[in-house]
């Protein structure tokens, strides 16, 4: 019987010469282009919606995610050239540099999520599988919100130095860059039954082929619960094990409100496949209340942390007996579901504090409009040195090129300044309460982001060439010295250290400017 027709995905084709080129055309021409005034509309919009930010939120993490989907695209055909037009990529050697780069792009990925999400993952255990050292592991996790599967995998490159092999559903592939990597390393994409040809491997069959053929610092992620759990899903779970007769484990599983039965399939396919490796299992909260992507807006102003449980079982715990090694899985599920409802309360509280902060936000103060008609100046002030006015008649020969490189310049010291301020960056001239910063370019000058957007500005006009946007550039050096009295006066009352870090900082450049 064939499947039912599906436009679920597209030729393997059109993946490779038309989504993917068309990806690092968005991040090279057309997002750089509109990127200004879709922020400022962002912005102004965003200023009129609950929340802190919310849709500024989205459109940075949007445009981000283009960018470093473009760029993992171009390491990628840099390592398909190397390996000889893709003749030597199956070699230890490459296969090593695509989990290096793996854990580089996952590691530059949650940089971002954690400040623009203000996310924060804690994992309750640093040495989490000291004990296997030396053996290849399963890593077997509840399923809960998007991204866990990101989360698990960026700390078994980074945090454990595992290189994880992984099972994904076959929509994934939209992604380019995900197709294109998973590919070249240990990974299987599963397509739903429904839509599955016959004959094809399912997910259990994925997962054995993948545990046979791991090596002592390799891992198998397997998610048994199969999607994120939610009410209906866990029901529809429970009925099924009573209509298959199992009605002692769907009473077990009536018992654990916070996850959803397990299915054992993939787990017993990895055990039998790999008998020697050892069994971590994963749990996680911080993620439970984002199901839908009506969730996630809904959520996404509020600061979130996930946090990280986890245990070791090494080889000889574990049964060897299928309906032994059934009631075993289920045995730790149910100190998972235990360990999610110690922290529940947690969460909530988190929660909580949350909507306390969305609410608050919701009403401008005094000190809120001034703040936000300074950034609406800011903004204006820089799109007028970029498009006002509208004609492009530069003076001065060759002036494009030197501009370009003094606005590369700028982009950088912007880029590093904002890495230095890392969770206390915002636009507004209140502190945040994250903190003073005086670490990294913060030991030299108080204010380098206002430093990097002259800079730029100044770039801008050497490229263009006329007055005007000169002029406008010196408007927004007055505007800067202005804003930043303002902005210090909010600094002195909330840190007390402020006064005497002034006093041995420069302002805009090291050394001048230190207050007296």
């Amino acid at each position: 019987m064939r499947p039912p027709r599906s436009l679920r995905l597209p030729p393997v084709w059109v993946r490779r010469l038309v989504i993917a080129p068309l990806v690092v055309f968005l991040a090279v021409a057309v997002i750089p282009a509109v990127m200004l005034l879709a922020a400022t509309v962002a912005g102004i919009v965003s200023w009129a919606l609950p929340g802190r930010l919310r849709l500024t939120r989205v459109f940075a993490m949007a445009v981000f995610y283009v960018m470093w989907d473009a760029f993992a695209l171009v390491c990628l055909f840099a390592l398909w050239i190397g390996s000889g037009f893709g003749l030597l990529l199956r070699r230890p050697s490459f296969q090593e540099a695509h989990y290096t780069l793996a854990s580089r792009l996952l590691a530059l990925l949650f940089w971002q999520v954690r400040w623009t999400l203000r996310l924060d993952i804690v994992h309750e255990d640093s040495d989490l599988d000291r004990a296997a050292r030396g053996l290849p592991i399963i890593v077997v996790s509840r399923h809960a919100g998007p991204g866990d599967s990101f989360v698990i995998v960026e700390a078994l490159l980074n945090r454990f130095d595992r290189d994880p092999m992984i099972v994904l559903k076959d929509t994934l592939q939209w992604d380019p860059a995900i197709d294109v990597l998973l590919h070249r390393i240990p990974a299987r994409f599963v397509t739903p039954r429904r839509y599955r040809r016959s004959g094809a491997a399912g997910g259990a069959d994925a997962v054995g082929q993948l545990a046979a053929g791991m090596d002592d610092d390799d891992a198998v992620l397997i998610f048994p619960e199969g999607a994120n759990a939610t009410p209906r899903r866990r029901a529809s779970r429970i009925r099924a094990l009573r209509e298959a007769g199992h009605d002692a484990l769907a009473d077990r599983a009536e018992s654990m409100p916070h996850v959803m039965p397990p299915h054992v399939g993939g787990v017993m396919a990895a055990m039998e496949a790999c008998p020697r490796a050892a069994v971590v299992v994963v749990a996680h909260t911080g993620l439970e209340r984002l199901s839908t992507i009506r969730d996630v807006w809904r959520e996404l102003p509020v600061d979130k942390r996930i946090t990280m449980k986890g245990w070791t079982a090494m080889p000889e715990e574990i049964p060897a007996d299928v309906e032994d090694r059934t009631t075993w899985l289920f045995d730790w599920w149910e100190r998972v579901d235990r360990w999610i409802g110690e922290k529940d309360e947690e969460v909530s509280v988190a929660a909580e504090q949350g909507m306390h902060t969305i609410r608050r936000m919701r009403l401008l103060d005094r000190q809120a409009r001034i703040d936000w008609a300074l950034v609406a100046t800011q903004a204006l002030l820089f799109l007028g040195v970029g498009f006002w006015p509208p004609q492009w008649s530069p003076d001065v020969p060759d002036a494009p090129m030197p501009g370009l490189a003094v606005v590369v310049l700028g982009s950088v010291l912007l880029a590093v300044s904002g890495l230095h301020l890392g969770r206390a960056l915002t636009p507004l001239p209140t502190p945040n309460g994250t903190g003073l910063v005086a670490k990294g370019l913060y030991r030299w000058m108080r204010h380098p982001v206002y430093t990097g957007v002259v800079t730029i500005c100044a770039g801008v006009a050497v490229a263009r060439g006329e007055a005007v946007v000169w002029a406008l550039v010196l408007v927004l050096m007055v505007f800067f010295e202005l804003k930043t009295r303002l902005e210090e006066s909010y600094l002195r009352g909330a840190y007390e250290g402020y006064e005497e870090y002034a006093s041995r900082t420069g302002k805009f450049v090291p050394f001048l400017g230190r207050r007296r």
